[in-house]
Order: C-alpha cells, then structure tokens, then sequence
C-alpha cells in the first residue's frame, strides 16, 4: 500500500475521536494529554509481547487511560490492517455484500478496531445504511465501540453491541451477518486445539448469511500466523472457499521448516497522534504486519491463470530483483533482470510491488526462473489498485 493512497488512508474522525478520549482520560489538552498515554502505551506493549498472559487475558480496558492508549496508538495500526485485507478480497476478488443493508459481526470486538474499519470501508463502496454488531468480554470496550462507530460512521450505521466471548457461540447474536470479523483473537484462545478451532469456524459459518464472508485477522508472528494458515488450510480442503490471501486451495508450502510464513507486510502512514505518542517509545512504525484469512461460498469470478503471491521482501543486488512467491501450490524463487535500467529506475521499479502483491509473468511453474527482462513482470494487484466491493 503506498502511504499516500488516500482510499486506505486512516480516517481523521476516526483520529479526533481517540484524541478526545485521551484529554478526558489525561485531563489534559493536546500533546500534553498525548504525552500522558506513553507510559500507557508502554504497558500495553509489554502486555501484548513480553508479558503475555499465559491464559486468561486481562481486562485493560477498563481503565481509562489505557483504553485511551490503545485507541490513540494500536486501533489505527488494526484500522489499517483490515483496510487492506478487504481490499484484497473486495479489490482482487470482487466479494460485496449481498444485502442492501450489510450486517457485519465483530466478534472479540474491543472498542472497533476492526468492524470499524470494515464498517466504514464498505461506507466508502456506496453502501449507504450497514449494521454494525460488536461481542466483547469488556463494558467498557464496548461503550468505546458504541461511541467510536457514531463518531466515523454517523447515524446511517446501526450500533448494537452485548457482552460475550469470541470462542462461545451461544452468546453470540442471531444473525445471520454479511461479514464477519473475527480480528486478533485466536492468539486469545489458545485453549482451543486445531479440532475445536475447526469447530469455532463450523460456528461462524452457521452465523453467516448466503454469499457472505468471514475475515479472520491475527498477528504476524510466525506462530500465530501458521495457527491461522493451518486452520485455513483446513478450511479450504472443503468446509468453505479460502478467496485471500492464498489464490488457491492448495496447502501453503510454507508451513513447515521454511524461513517463510504467510504474512502481510505493508507501508502506511501512521496519524500525527500515533507518531507523537511513538517520540519516546521509538516503535518502527513504517508498516503494519499481519496475518489474514478470507472465506466466502459466494459466486465470484475466477482469477486468471498463471498468477503468483509474494511471500517475501523484494531485493535489489546487482543486475537483478530477487523475490519468492507461490504459485500453483509450490514457492518460487523468481529473478528479474534490471540491464539497462537506472539506479533510479531499479528502486522504482522494486517499490511498486513487495509481499503480499500479487504478479504474473509468461513462464511456466519453476523452483527457480529469471524473466528474459524486467518487461516480462506485471505487478497484477496491489492493495492501492483495489476497486470497491
């Protein structure tokens, strides 16, 4: 995603919103009120990482600050997250809703972060009316979501939220939904197996209306992704169509010993208030990283043959762009010549596309292959090029 793309871009409501809460929650003003959510953000980050909860998660919203916190600086980087995986799933594989009035579920829904943004990128495709359904274990999570979805959303979007537990069907709602998002939450649920995690997504499919999609977000590190990538790989076999990231229903040959697993990696723009807050923290915050999962039994059109994913970095040495992909089930490692181009005009040309983007070239399926030329890569997809749902 480039920084600048203005579709994918973190909204400013979405922005003033978490502001706000930071000056109450500070009793402050500004970046003074900002300056007083680092050490909240400090704790959370050591939280989320170092120290973990080995099984029950604490209820971190309910403290003010904190809530304040994770809104000014984590909830733009999970906004963006499920930004760009609706954009591959709407952009390259055509999925909408079919209901005039989309119903969409947040399941493990904190204050939005991710039915949100979901909410309001299907705002941005021209569905006027939506409903929005948030389950979380936290009231005070909730009241947030309530809050937050009418400060971006306004009052064309329906706000329902109740207390219950992502990984407990019975205290789900009814439905059935046109979208469901359950983002970062497995990493919450380590309790359940790879069985019980098929039995979870037997019970989202259960909630979901005909033609709908259930979006499956966690975070990118290599054991929570390849959680993810087995349960997906399982699904796909034939309990639903996977439509993202993967383009088949091959296994991913990463899992395994490979270096590599299935995992995004974008360039974003953070706002001025997260970038305030991250003076002292000195957070890397030129991307945002994830794993996802799509699924959807809806008719869409089929991709063209020949399509390939990256699943690595693109790297510039002499001569030559290196990357890895998969295609057809089996990882590629492609060259492409860079002769007769300028410096310029190789940095260029290897910032068009990275990990994640999908590519296409005229050679059959190989272990290894160099393109005659440059001219011979079409960068097929990237999340800016996305057309609306």
């Amino acid at each position: 995603m480039s920084p600048t793309d203005s579709s994918l871009a973190y909204p400013a409501e979405a922005e003033a919103f978490w502001v706000g809460q930071a000056e109450l929650a500070s009793e402050k003003i500004g970046d003074e009120a900002l300056e007083r959510m680092t050490p909240a953000v400090a704790h959370l980050s050591d939280l989320f990482t170092t120290e973990r909860p080995g099984k029950k998660f604490p209820d971190y919203f309910a403290d003010p600050r904190l809530l304040a916190g994770y809104g000014v600086f984590f909830l733009p980087q999970s906004f963006t997250r499920t930004s760009i995986a609706l954009a591959q799933t709407c952009g390259l594989r055509g999925w909408k809703p079919s209901s005039a009035v989309p119903a969409i579920l947040d399941l493990g829904s904190g204050p939005g972060s991710c039915g949100v943004a979901a909410a309001y990128r299907l705002r941005q495709a021209g569905f006027g009316k939506l409903s929005l359904h948030g389950v979380d274990k936290s009231p005070s999570a909730l009241a947030s979501m309530e809050s937050f979805a009418h400060a971006v959303l306004g009052d064309d979007v329906e706000t329902k939220t109740r207390i219950g537990d992502a990984s407990r069907p019975e205290t789900w709602p009814e439905g059935p939904f046109d979208l469901i998002v359950a983002g970062f939450v497995m990493n919450e649920m380590p309790q359940l197996d790879h069985d019980a995690l098929l039995r979870w997504f037997s019970e989202l499919k259960a909630k979901l209306a005909p033609g709908g999609l259930i979006l499956i977000l966690e975070p990118a590190l290599k054991i929570t992704a390849e959680r993810l990538q087995r349960l997906s790989d399982a699904v796909a076999l034939g309990e639903m169509t996977r439509i993202a990231p993967e383009l088949d229903a091959l296994p991913d040959p990463q899992l395994g010993p490979s270096e590599h697993w299935s995992h995004e990696t974008r360039a974003w723009e953070a706002p001025a208030s997260t970038e305030f807050v991250n003076r002292h923290l000195h957070r890397d915050l030129r991307e945002v990283r994830f794993s996802f999962a799509a699924f959807s039994d809806a008719s869409l059109a089929p991709l063209p043959a020949g399509l390939s994913r990256l699943i690595s970095d693109v790297q510039i040495i002499k001569g030559l762009l290196r990357f890895i992909t998969i295609r057809e089930g089996s990882i590629e490692s492609v060259e492409v010549p860079t002769r007769g181009l300028s410096k310029h005009e190789v940095k260029k040309l290897a910032a068009t596309f990275g990990r994640g983007d999908i590519v296409r070239h005229p050679h059959p399926a190989a272990a290894k292959l160099r393109l005659a030329n440059h001219a011979e890569l079409e960068v097929f997809w990237t999340p800016e090029a996305s057309r609306a749902p």
